[in-house]
């Protein structure tokens, strides 16, 4: 693939260096309300088998990754949360005198038990959930300190009987554009304006516009901060517009020992009901190497979806305003520890905690995790 880009890009194709690698767990979990049902206290135990893989090439101008996912998930009690998960990431960037062309693309398919999770609050039922998206970008180096970027991508959500569950199959497209600053070498900027539109199977379509500032400041070699504000407004099919405020603050330290990363956004995204939402977002990762074999990683991941409610005209001087989402909220703390006994092989002990609600369920739903797996690492093939 990297030599036919080449070619079409009109010079001769370098030799390209590749690697494989391919990384197998297999884990043994107690588990506590793993379907998060508010006031269920279900105990369970389940299996699970995870294939991970990475295909890479490289030449001084092109790189080229292809990342396949497979896991297996099998209950003792609860059969009817079984799942598969599988996923396939795709990413390839060509370097230019002036520029830089970047393609990524994902197919994705796993189970509403997870992927509702903070969104739309539907987890208690176990059905397909299919995802494909695919984004294009390039980069124009104006002068040595000015560029302007553009970036189209394409989204498609698809639910295995999404009517009957209150689900919604949907459509997602966006485009980006706007111009990129080094002021310095170690401080960058940008300005990026937006529009997205998605397209509900059998709804009224929604867009959004929105426009984001952001800075990036790199204040030593292992540590670095970003802020970025802004604001989007949505507007469904011309009847009527809101807006809201947008804003990511980020920082990130990684030295030979200790790496971690630590955001809090506020978004507005789709979600399972083909409707656009405003979303807060919090993340903390944190990954210790304890000895020369052994790491601890720890993490926090939080989600927030908002209500969301609709504007119905009745004449130019009377309307109703009706709520057509409650908003859900999810968040886990999860720790691992690995221990690495040979080149290939490790073994690992996690446990994990979790809340979610759906916003009109007045109770929380708490669910626990405890796993012990064995871990099969390839190493570059």
């Amino acid at each position: 693939m990297l030599a036919a880009i080449g070619i079409a890009a009109g010079r001769t194709s370098q030799a390209a260096d590749w690697s494989e690698t391919l990384d197998a767990n297999l884990n043994a979990a107690y588990d506590t309300n793993p379907a998060l049902v508010p006031g269920s206290s279900i105990a369970d135990q389940s299996a699970q088998l995870t294939v991970d893989g990475n295909l890479a090439a490289q030449t001084e101008r092109d790189q080229f990754t292809l990342t396949p996912r497979f896991s297996i998930i099998r209950f003792e009690q609860e059969t009817g949360l079984d799942y598969q998960t599988a996923a396939l990431n795709l990413a390839f960037q060509q370097n230019l005198e002036r520029g830089q062309w970047s393609l990524t693309g994902q197919a994705l398919t796993d189970s509403t038990v997870t992927s509702e999770l903070g969104l739309t609050g539907i987890t208690e039922i176990n059905r397909r959930h299919y995802a494909g998206n695919v984004s294009l970008g390039y980069q124009y180096l104006v002068t040595e300190r000015l560029s302007w970027q553009v970036q189209g991508s394409w989204q498609n959500t698809h639910y295995t009987d999404a009517a009957q569950f209150g689900l919604t199959n949907y459509q997602y497209e966006s485009l980006e554009l706007g111009p990129a600053w080094s002021f310095t070498d170690r401080l960058l900027g940008s300005l990026f304006f937006e529009a997205d539109e998605i397209s509900p199977q059998s709804e009224v379509p929604e867009k959004d516009y929105s426009a984001t500032a952001q800075l990036k400041r790199k204040l030593t070699e292992q540590y670095t901060w970003r802020v970025s504000a802004g604001a989007t407004r949505v507007d469904v099919n011309g009847a009527y517009d809101t807006t809201s405020g947008v804003f990511e603050l980020g920082a990130s330290r990684q030295t030979e020992r200790v790496q971690w990363d630590v955001a809090v956004r506020r978004s507005v995204l789709p979600i399972g009901l083909g409707l656009l939402a405003r979303e807060d977002q919090a993340s903390l990762a944190i990954a210790v190497s304890t000895s020369e074999r052994s790491t601890l990683n720890l993490s926090f991941n939080a989600i927030r979806s908002d209500p969301v409610s609709l504007v119905l005209y009745l004449n130019p001087f009377i309307s109703l305003n009706y709520l057509v989402y409650a908003g859900a909220s999810w968040g886990a703390v999860n720790g691992e520890w690995k221990y690495n006994f040979s080149p290939h092989w490790a073994l690992s002990l996690a446990c994990s905690q979790s809340r979610a609600r759906n916003n009109n369920a007045p109770q929380w739903a708490n669910g626990n995790q405890a796993r012990l797996g064995v871990v099969w690492q390839s190493g570059r093939l």
